[in-house]
C-alpha cells in the first residue's frame, strides 16, 4: 500500500483491492479442470489484448480470487446457448445481461454471460469473435466469475463505447481499425447525468479556480472535456501536490475537493462513489457554463438534460447539464435473422425485466428503434415494424 501525505492529510491513492476468501487450493483444482492453457489480459483502458486462453490460476493471481464459471459447452446460437458479453453482475451492462438471460428463457434460451467483458473489452471481443478474458485491472471482482470460453454472441455498452468502437476513436484508436459489423437490437433508456461537485471544505468556489490554486487539488473522477474547458491537468495538480484520486476506499474518496463524473444515485463500481461522497462530505453543484455544455454537446452522445432535484443529497435545485441517455444491447452482422428478432420479442414482452435491478433500465417503444449511426439489425427491425415502432 502507498499514501501520499499532503497538506497535512493522509490519502490513500494507491491499493490492491481487498479479495474475498476463496480456498485457493480448492479453486485451483476447479481450474485445472476447467481451463487449459496460459494467457493473460491488460488493464482499463488499453490498448487489444493478447488473444491467448485464460491462464490456469496460480497464487496471488487475480484469476485464483475469481469463482469458476458454472457454464459448460456447448455454446452458441444455434444450441440457444448464446454467450452475452456482459460486464459484472452490479454493473450496467452486467445487469442488461441478466435483463436479456431472464427475458429470452420463456423462448427456450439459455443465455451464458460473461461477466468480465466490460469496459472496450466487449466491443472488441464481439466485432473480432474473440474468446473472452479476464481484466488484470478488476475492481468489481466479488461479482464476478471465469467467462465462458467461447466467443461472444451478442452484447451490452453504451452508445458512447459503441460509437468509439465503431468509429476507431477513443480506447480503440490505438487499434487502428474501425468495427462496423455491430447491429443493434434494442436502445434502452437510462439517463446519467455529468455531474461536478466541491468540497464545502476546500473552499473552491468555481472550477476555473484550479488551474491556479496554490494549495493540493483533489480530483475524484474524470472527464477530458471539463477538465479541458478549465485548463486542468495532471501535471499542473501535481506541481501543487495534488492529483487524481484513485483509490477505492470511501474515505478516501470522500476527501476530494472536486468530483466529476457521471451520477447516478446506485451502488454499482462506475457509480458508487457519488453514491458515497454525497453521504460522507457536503458537496456544493456546480452549473456547467453553457461554452461547456456546447463542448460536450459536440461529441456527438450526448444530449441536454437537467439533474433532478435531491438526486444526491445536497442537490438543492435543478441543474441544467447534458447527459449520456442509452445503452445498446447489439450482435454482429452475421447473428441470425431469427436470433435478431427473437431477442428483439423477448424483450419488448418482457420489459418488466429492466426496472427490477437497482440499476434500473428503461424500455421506451417510441426509442428502442432509434439509432442514427449504427444499423438495426434487419431481424429486429422486422419485429419493430410489426409492432409499429418502426415505420
Amino acid at each position: 500500500m502507498v499514501r501520499i501525505a499532503a497538506a497535512g492529510r493522509r490519502r490513500a491513492t494507491f491499493g490492491e483491492e481487498n479479495m474475498r476468501g476463496w480456498n485457493f487450493a480448492s479453486l485451483l483444482l476447479i481450474a485445472l479442470a476447467l481451463l487449459a492453457g496460459p494467457g493473460h489480459a491488460i488493464a482499463q483502458p488499453a490498448a487489444p489484448a493478447a488473444r491467448v486462453a485464460l491462464p490456469v490460476a496460480t497464487p496471488g493471481s487475480r484469476e485464483a480470487n475469481l469463482p469458476p464459471s458454472a457454464s459448460r459447452p456447448p455454446y452458441g446460437i444455434a444450441v440457444k446457448r448464446p454467450v452475452f458479453a456482459g460486464a459484472c453482475k452490479a454493473c450496467p451492462w452486467g445487469v442488461l445481461a441478466s435483463d436479456t438471460l431472464e427475458a429470452m428463457k420463456p423462448y427456450g434460451y439459455d443465455v451464458q454471460v460473461c461477466w468480465v467483458c466490460w469496459s472496450n473489452y466487449g466491443p472488441r471481443e464481439m466485432a473480432d469473435k474473440l474468446v473472452p478474458v479476464v481484466p488484470a485491472s478488476n475492481n468489481a471482482i466479488e461479482y464476478s466469475e471465469l467467462p465462458p470460453q467461447a466467443p461472444p454472441d451478442i452484447s451490452a455498452t453504451s452508445m458512447t463505447n459503441l460509437l468509439a468502437a465503431w468509429n476507431g476513436t477513443g480506447a480503440y484508436a490505438a487499434d487502428n481499425k474501425k468495427r462496423q459489423n455491430y447491429r443493434i437490437i434494442a436502445m434502452v433508456q437510462q439517463p446519467v447525468f455529468v455531474t461536478i461537485a466541491v468540497n464545502k471544505k476546500s473552499g473552491i468556489n468555481d472550477l476555473s479556480e484550479v488551474k491556479n490554486r496554490t494549495k493540493p487539488t483533489w480530483i475524484l473522477g474524470n472527464d477530458r472535456v471539463i477538465l479541458d474547458y478549465y485548463g486542468i491537468t495532471e501535471d499542473g495538480l501535481k506541481a501543487h501536490g495534488g492529483g487524481f484520486i484513485t483509490s477505492d476506499d470511501r474515505a478516501t474518496r470522500a476527501s476530494a475537493d472536486v468530483v466529476i463524473g457521471g451520477a447516478l444515485l446506485v451502488d454499482t463500481p462506475e457509480q458508487r462513489m457519488w453514491y458515497e461522497v454525497s453521504q460522507l462530505a457536503d458537496l456544493k453543484y456546480m452549473d456547467l457554463p453553457e461554452a461547456l455544455i456546447q463542448k460536450e454537446l459536440a461529441q456527438g452522445d450526448y444530449t441536454r438534460g437537467t439533474i433532478p432535484l435531491a438526486m444526491l443529497r445536497g442537490v438543492d435545485r435543478p441543474i441544467p447539464t447534458v447527459m449520456r441517455e442509452a445503452s445498446a444491447i447489439y450482435v454482429r452482422d452475421d447473428a441470425p435473422d431469427a436470433f435478431a428478432y427473437d431477442v428483439a420479442k423477448a424483450l419488448d414482452e418482457h420489459q418488466e425485466q429492466f426496472r427490477l435491478h437497482g440499476d434500473a433500465y428503461f424500455y421506451d417503444t417510441r426509442l428502442v428503434a432509434q439509432s442514427p449511426v449504427i444499423p438495426l439489425h434487419p431481424g429486429a427491425a422486422k419485429y419493430y415494424r410489426e409492432r409499429g415502432y418502426l415505420k
